[in-house]
């Protein structure tokens, strides 16, 4: 089962994907648990969203499929009753408590359904489905909150929902305060620099330079290029060489 497990993760790297999805379906069809199927499921999300045939609708739709086998369930489509009862239970969980209280959970180095979470949330905002992505974020939340554990993946969902409530930008107090949470648990896993990085270039190349000045961005956007090169975050890496010349022209 490693085996096939590490297997599927190296053709997926290299982009054979169609390979990959032949190799997952058939631990899926073997392993007897679904503890042993869970790094299948996490990469079948994945090949219906990568290579040229990429279609991010069907991604979401079976990552929610295999979400609901793990114990979390989640509609395609929220209505707004959904996302004002996730909250009312966001506030419920959090007991008054701001959201930075999430990096002072115990870390975990399990992935569990965070990881499936964190796969659906990101191809639910390339196909449009905010309010998915959004209903995510508070489910995410308030798992980690009863689980009592803080995951790499928690990390990643907090950094992509303040890109998410940044496209109002009337929330942006709101998404200061998501963004925080995002840094502050980022630190609880420093050793991984291609998270940490990640994390201060989403950051700082969207919601800090609309509340503090843009000269305060400067180093730690291009502080990322080269640890995100190492991580093999290309895009990121890219993106942050970018953003370093941006923010020196805004910064005057």
């Amino acid at each position: 089962l490693n085996l096939f497990n590490e297997l599927i993760g190296s053709e997926f790297t290299v982009g054979k994907f169609e390979l990959a999805y032949e190799h997952l379906q058939d631990v899926l069809e073997n392993a007897n648990s679904l503890d042993d199927k869970f790094t299948a499921y996490s990469y079948k999300i994945k090949t219906f969203a990568e290579g040229e045939n990429r279609d991010y609708n069907k991604g979401v739709v079976v990552g929610l499929q295999i979400c609901k086998m793990y114990g979390t369930i989640l509609p395609n489509s929220p209505k707004r009753t959904d996302l004002i009862k996730a909250s009312v239970k966001l506030e419920t969980e959090l007991r008054n408590r701001p959201l930075t209280v999430l990096s002072k959970l115990p870390r975990t180095e399990v992935s569990t359904v965070f990881g499936l979470l964190k796969d659906v949330q990101h191809y639910a905002v390339l196909e449009g489905n905010n309010d998915l992505a959004a209903l995510i974020t508070k489910k995410a939340i308030c798992l980690s909150l009863q689980k009592n554990c803080i995951s790499k993946d928690m990390v990643s969902i907090l950094a992509m929902h303040v890109s998410l409530v940044l496209k109002d930008i009337s929330k942006a107090k709101l998404a200061y305060a998501y963004a925080n949470a995002a840094e502050k648990t980022s630190e609880v896993f420093r050793e991984d620099k291609g998270l940490y990085y990640e994390v201060q270039l989403t950051l700082h190349g969207g919601i800090y330079p609309l509340l503090r000045p843009h000269r305060e961005s400067m180093d730690p956007i291009i502080n990322s290029h080269r640890p995100l090169l190492n991580a093999g975050n290309i895009e990121y890496a890219i993106g942050g060489g970018i953003g370093y010349a941006q923010m020196w022209l805004c910064a005057g």
